[in-house]
């Protein structure tokens, strides 16, 4: 009997560890409910009950994050969705959505063949709903949404106290990045990925307020994914950063790439084309992103205020 009282209390005691684990969300959690996935509907096929089937799936274009502000004479307004420009309109592809479909963090429970997103207008009367940066890659729209698409009572969003000053922003520091790379497939589209990196480069003269470039290896689908300076390791000056909150750096502009030509044995691979040989090339990502910094993202929320 005591024997089986002690095996009953283990059990339980692994019981209660797992519900409090389960229920105790990380800093980190708010940020990633405020990072939602922007995407398209396309036809695939998927498995079912072992066989394949062609259906309809929700297919990522891009990431944003949202944001948070109030108003002395309004209240509460409804939060402002940040994602780069080029998600939204990207005339050299020729791409320029009158709808698009977002996916929140919290149905990261529900396949994207069986969840397809709730749809976000874009444009009306031929005239597009968000608002773009006048010089950098961003743009912005009220997200007004109810209850019943949100899935809940509230969205979370990002306040504008979390946004970074000029003194956090310096070569060195540790960054995450969150978004939802096309190039990982859609197993993964439902639950945006974390993705570690330091800031690489920063405009000396203006370091809050122009382009930084950060090293974290970042793919298509990551345009748009919010920047966050984390509170680790040295400061700006050299000391242990002790006392600090997670800061908004900024969104991904995009994955530098290099084009490399394709070997086989340590030579370039050839095509005969009209004009003679041509190489074949390929993009090849190379290690870097550029940002477009928070100082950015605020101007323009004041523009559409």
């Amino acid at each position: 009997m005591i024997r089986l009282m002690s095996m009953l209390g283990a059990v339980l005691l692994v019981c209660r560890v797992a519900v409090v684990e389960a229920a105790d969300p990380t800093w980190l959690d708010r940020w990633r409910d405020a990072t939602v996935a922007l995407g398209v509907v396309k036809q695939a096929k998927v498995m079912r009950l072992g066989k394949e089937v062609e259906t309809r799936i929700f297919a990522v274009v891009g990431t944003a994050v949202l944001l948070g502000r109030q108003s002395a004479e309004s209240g509460d307004r409804p939060p402002i969705l940040i994602t780069a420009k080029h998600v939204f309109s990207d005339p050299l592809k020729k791409w320029n959505p009158d709808t698009l479909r977002l996916r929140f963090a919290w149905f990261e429970g529900r396949a994207v063949e069986d969840y397809l997103g709730i749809e976000v207008p874009l444009m009306r009367d031929g005239k597009p709903l968000w608002m773009a940066h006048p010089n950098a890659d961003i743009a912005g729209l009220e997200l007004k949404i109810n209850k019943a698409d949100a899935g809940r009572e509230n969205v979370a969003t990002i306040p504008f106290s979390n946004f970074a000053s000029a003194n956090e922003i310096y070569e060195g520091a540790q960054v995450l990045v969150l978004g939802y790379p096309g190039a990982v497939g859609r197993t993964f589209w439902t639950r945006a990925l974390v993705r570690g990196g330091t800031i690489a480069w920063v405009n000396p003269a203006s370091p809050a307020t122009e382009r930084l470039v950060v090293d974290s290896l970042l793919f298509p689908g990551n345009s748009g994914g919010p920047v966050i300076k984390v509170p680790i390791g040295m400061g700006r000056m050299g000391g242990f950063e002790v006392g600090t909150i997670p800061r908004f750096l900024g969104i991904v502009s995009e994955g530098r790439t290099e084009q490399m030509p394709l070997t086989v044995d340590g030579k370039e691979i050839e095509i005969q084309g009209p004009a003679g040989k041509a190489a074949i090339v390929a993009g090849q990502h190379i290690g870097v992103a550029v940002i477009e910094p928070a100082a950015k993202v605020r101007e323009l929320i004041e523009l559409i205020k």
